[in-house]
């Protein structure tokens, strides 16, 4: 066996993955050849350094299911760990050197990836609440009067802002209660309507159009000079607009033409 040959498959000899007549003509070679010998022990060596390296990282078992299961990062379909192996056999004298680097930071970028945090999006956000609201899955205080609604989520603000307190008595539906949600450190008050219609939830916070959705419509009011974000996602539906410094959003699974009607209807040039 040549030096060529053999270290074309030194890689294969440390994973053990060899034939037994492949492993009996490499190991040969090796008892006569202090070059692919030496050449085999740093590939032990690398072999132990990253073990060592793998072993002295630890994640959550919810963490490695998510980085395992994640799409963008072992996309369906991927070459096995074999077919790879023996696409770079021919050049592995060459790559060694970066091969531990490479590893290294590929095991690594994922986990941060998904560990780094990402800026929570306020309409999505509203979206997701108001699907727990209606599935009974987030509760809170029923009390019957739109003013009372209105002054407790008030008071949860030092007054700083007011609530939308729309009064959508004549489409049946009444405010029945009210809670405080902090999404990015920002706070949003939320009022809760519902009657023989889809409920419908309405979310104040302090912000600018730059907090709408990126992939929303935009309509533009002539009249009121106020853009009007839409948005839907999963059957339901959100307006999104400014009043001077406070956004409005409102969320339901009413049409979103009627939903959108509703905001013009109720908004107040700045």
């Amino acid at each position: 066996m040549r030096c060529d040959e053999a270290q074309e498959l030194i890689t294969a000899l440390v994973d053990n993955e060899l034939s037994h007549r492949e492993r009996s003509s490499i190991e040969s070679h090796l008892k006569d050849c202090p070059k692919c010998r030496s050449i085999c022990e740093q590939e032990r060596a690398l072999r132990r350094e990253i073990r060592i390296a793998g072993a002295s990282v630890s994640a959550p078992a919810d963490l490695r299911e998510k980085i395992l299961s994640d799409r963008r990062i072992f996309p369906e379909g991927a070459k096995s760990p074999k077919v790879w192996k023996g696409l770079l056999r021919p050049a592995w004298p060459v790559l060694r050197p970066a091969f531990a680097l490479t590893l290294l930071v590929l095991l690594v970028l994922p986990i941060l990836y998904l560990l780094i945090p990402t800026k929570q999006s306020i309409p999505l956000s509203a979206l997701e609440t108001h699907r727990k609201i209606v599935e009974g899955t987030i509760s809170f205080v029923k009390v019957g009067s739109q003013q009372v609604v209105k002054e407790q989520l008030m008071r949860s603000v030092g007054g700083s802002f007011a609530p939308m307190g729309y009064d959508l008595s004549m489409m049946s539906l009444q405010a029945v209660g009210g809670m405080v949600q902090e999404v990015g450190g920002r706070t949003i008050l939320v009022a809760i309507y519902e009657g023989k219609g889809p409920s419908l939830t309405c979310y104040t916070f302090l912000g600018t159009e730059e907090d709408a959705p990126a992939e929303a419509s935009v309509f533009f009011d002539p009249e009121k000079k106020i853009n009007f974000y839409t948005f839907s996602r999963a059957g339901v539906n959100e307006v999104f607009h400014r009043e001077g410094k406070v956004i409005c959003i409102l969320v339901s699974k009413m049409p979103m033409g009627d939903l959108l009607a509703l905001a013009r209807s109720k908004a107040q040039p700045s």
